[in-house]
Protein backbone atom coordinates (compact mmCIF):
# COMPACT_ATOMS: atom_id res chain seq x y z
CA UNK A 1 0.00 0.00 0.00
CA UNK A 2 1.16 3.46 -0.75
CA UNK A 3 1.76 5.68 2.29
CA UNK A 4 -0.14 8.48 0.50
CA UNK A 5 -3.30 6.38 0.38
CA UNK A 6 -6.37 7.83 2.09
CA UNK A 7 -8.73 5.60 4.02
CA UNK A 8 -12.33 6.24 5.01
CA UNK A 9 -12.66 6.78 8.77
CA UNK A 10 -16.08 8.35 9.25
CA UNK A 11 -18.54 11.13 8.46
CA UNK A 12 -19.23 14.65 9.74
CA UNK A 13 -22.62 14.38 11.44
CA UNK A 14 -23.33 17.85 12.84
CA UNK A 15 -22.02 21.23 13.86
CA UNK A 16 -21.12 21.71 17.53
CA UNK A 17 -21.37 25.10 19.19
CA UNK A 18 -20.96 28.48 17.52
CA UNK A 19 -17.23 28.58 16.70
CA UNK A 20 -16.90 26.09 13.83
CA UNK A 21 -16.56 22.78 15.64
CA UNK A 22 -17.94 19.60 14.05
CA UNK A 23 -18.98 16.21 15.40
CA UNK A 24 -17.72 13.11 13.60
CA UNK A 25 -18.98 9.55 13.59
CA UNK A 26 -15.94 7.31 13.26
CA UNK A 27 -15.89 3.63 12.47
CA UNK A 28 -12.49 2.74 13.87
CA UNK A 29 -13.45 2.38 17.51
CA UNK A 30 -9.90 3.59 18.23
CA UNK A 31 -10.07 6.99 19.90
CA UNK A 32 -6.28 7.10 20.28
CA UNK A 33 -5.78 6.69 16.52
CA UNK A 34 -8.17 9.61 15.93
CA UNK A 35 -6.22 11.73 18.42
CA UNK A 36 -2.95 11.11 16.51
CA UNK A 37 -4.26 12.65 13.29
CA UNK A 38 -2.99 16.08 12.23
CA UNK A 39 -5.22 16.50 9.16
CA UNK A 40 -8.52 15.24 7.81
CA UNK A 41 -9.57 14.97 4.17
CA UNK A 42 -13.24 15.72 3.66
CA UNK A 43 -15.12 14.64 0.58
CA UNK A 44 -18.50 16.00 -0.29
CA UNK A 45 -19.20 14.76 -3.81
CA UNK A 46 -16.00 13.90 -5.68
CA UNK A 47 -13.53 16.57 -4.51
CA UNK A 48 -11.28 16.20 -1.46
CA UNK A 49 -10.39 19.16 0.74
CA UNK A 50 -7.64 18.93 3.34
CA UNK A 51 -8.28 20.47 6.75
CA UNK A 52 -5.62 20.70 9.46
CA UNK A 53 -6.91 19.87 12.92
CA UNK A 54 -6.68 22.81 15.35
CA UNK A 55 -7.88 20.73 18.31
CA UNK A 56 -9.87 17.60 19.00
CA UNK A 57 -11.63 16.14 22.02
CA UNK A 58 -13.63 12.95 22.49
CA UNK A 59 -17.04 13.30 24.14
CA UNK A 60 -18.97 10.08 24.77
CA UNK A 61 -16.98 8.28 22.03
CA UNK A 62 -17.72 11.08 19.53
CA UNK A 63 -14.84 13.23 18.27
CA UNK A 64 -15.54 16.96 18.42
CA UNK A 65 -13.08 18.64 16.07
CA UNK A 66 -12.04 22.21 15.43
CA UNK A 67 -10.57 22.58 11.94
CA UNK A 68 -8.42 25.49 10.84
CA UNK A 69 -10.40 27.77 8.54
CA UNK A 70 -13.80 26.71 9.86
CA UNK A 71 -14.62 29.67 12.08
CA UNK A 72 -18.39 29.73 12.60
CA UNK A 73 -21.43 27.50 12.82
CA UNK A 74 -22.51 28.16 9.22
CA UNK A 75 -19.10 26.99 7.93
CA UNK A 76 -19.30 23.90 10.14
CA UNK A 77 -22.83 23.13 8.93
CA UNK A 78 -21.61 23.23 5.32
CA UNK A 79 -19.41 20.20 6.15
CA UNK A 80 -22.27 18.01 7.43
CA UNK A 81 -22.51 14.65 5.59
CA UNK A 82 -18.94 14.95 4.27
CA UNK A 83 -17.05 11.66 4.24
CA UNK A 84 -13.91 11.86 6.37
CA UNK A 85 -10.64 10.29 5.27
CA UNK A 86 -7.19 10.16 6.83
CA UNK A 87 -3.80 9.29 5.46
CA UNK A 88 -3.15 5.59 5.97
CA UNK A 89 0.32 6.34 7.35
CA UNK A 90 -1.17 8.59 10.08
CA UNK A 91 -3.98 6.28 11.09
CA UNK A 92 -1.98 3.06 11.46
CA UNK A 93 -2.32 1.53 14.94
CA UNK A 94 0.90 1.76 16.96
CA UNK A 95 0.35 -1.36 19.07
CA UNK A 96 1.42 -4.82 17.95
CA UNK A 97 -1.56 -7.06 17.22
CA UNK A 98 -3.95 -4.24 16.30
CA UNK A 99 -5.27 -3.56 12.83
CA UNK A 100 -7.39 -1.15 10.92
CA UNK A 101 -10.80 -2.43 9.86
CA UNK A 102 -9.61 -2.00 6.27
CA UNK A 103 -6.75 -4.43 7.03
CA UNK A 104 -9.15 -7.19 8.06
CA UNK A 105 -12.03 -6.86 5.61
CA UNK A 106 -11.43 -9.21 2.69
CA UNK A 107 -8.99 -11.53 4.47
CA UNK A 108 -9.43 -15.16 3.53
CA UNK A 109 -10.34 -17.20 6.63
CA UNK A 110 -9.01 -20.68 7.41
CA UNK A 111 -9.67 -23.01 10.34
CA UNK A 112 -6.53 -23.42 12.47
CA UNK A 113 -4.79 -26.79 12.10
CA UNK A 114 -7.02 -27.93 9.24
CA UNK A 115 -5.87 -28.28 5.69
CA UNK A 116 -8.25 -27.58 2.90
CA UNK A 117 -10.06 -24.72 1.25
CA UNK A 118 -10.80 -21.46 3.00
CA UNK A 119 -13.88 -21.12 5.15
CA UNK A 120 -14.72 -17.75 3.58
CA UNK A 121 -13.77 -14.08 3.87
CA UNK A 122 -14.08 -11.34 6.47
CA UNK A 123 -17.02 -9.25 5.26
CA UNK A 124 -17.06 -6.61 8.03
CA UNK A 125 -15.86 -5.76 11.51
CA UNK A 126 -18.63 -4.77 13.90
CA UNK A 127 -17.67 -2.30 16.62
CA UNK A 128 -18.82 -3.60 19.98
CA UNK A 129 -18.00 -2.16 23.44
CA UNK A 130 -16.66 -5.46 24.82
CA UNK A 131 -14.66 -6.43 21.71
CA UNK A 132 -14.98 -6.14 17.96
CA UNK A 133 -16.88 -8.87 16.12
CA UNK A 134 -15.87 -10.35 12.76
CA UNK A 135 -18.60 -10.93 10.20
CA UNK A 136 -17.33 -13.86 8.15
CA UNK A 137 -19.09 -14.73 4.91
CA UNK A 138 -18.94 -18.47 4.31
CA UNK A 139 -20.37 -20.72 1.66
CA UNK A 140 -23.18 -21.56 4.09
CA UNK A 141 -24.07 -17.99 5.09
CA UNK A 142 -22.58 -15.54 7.53
CA UNK A 143 -21.02 -16.20 10.91
CA UNK A 144 -20.20 -13.75 13.68
CA UNK A 145 -17.02 -14.36 15.68
CA UNK A 146 -15.57 -12.24 18.48
CA UNK A 147 -12.21 -10.75 17.51
CA UNK A 148 -10.33 -12.14 20.50
CA UNK A 149 -7.12 -14.14 20.78
CA UNK A 150 -8.99 -17.29 21.84
CA UNK A 151 -10.75 -17.44 18.45
CA UNK A 152 -8.44 -15.56 16.07
CA UNK A 153 -5.09 -17.31 16.18
CA UNK A 154 -3.27 -15.61 13.29
CA UNK A 155 -3.66 -12.54 11.11
CA UNK A 156 -1.34 -12.15 8.12
CA UNK A 157 -2.31 -9.00 6.27
CA UNK A 158 0.67 -9.29 3.91
CA UNK A 159 -0.64 -12.60 2.54
CA UNK A 160 -4.34 -11.81 3.03
CA UNK A 161 -5.17 -14.63 5.43
CA UNK A 162 -6.57 -15.17 8.90
CA UNK A 163 -6.68 -18.39 10.92
CA UNK A 164 -9.41 -18.97 13.46
CA UNK A 165 -10.27 -21.55 16.09
CA UNK A 166 -14.05 -21.07 16.43
CA UNK A 167 -16.07 -22.58 19.28
CA UNK A 168 -17.64 -25.98 18.68
CA UNK A 169 -20.83 -25.73 16.63
CA UNK A 170 -20.08 -22.14 15.61
CA UNK A 171 -21.47 -22.43 12.07
CA UNK A 172 -24.33 -24.81 12.88
CA UNK A 173 -27.63 -22.96 12.55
Amino acid sequence: MCSKEKIFIGRITSAQGLHGEVRMFHESGDDEAIRRLSSLYLRNGTAFAEYRIEWLRIQKRTPIIKLYGVEDRASAESLIDSDVFAMLSESRPKEEGTWLVSDLVGLEVFIEEESGPSLGRVKAVINNPAHDILEIETGDGTGLLPLIDAFVTMVDTDNGIMKILPPEGWLEH
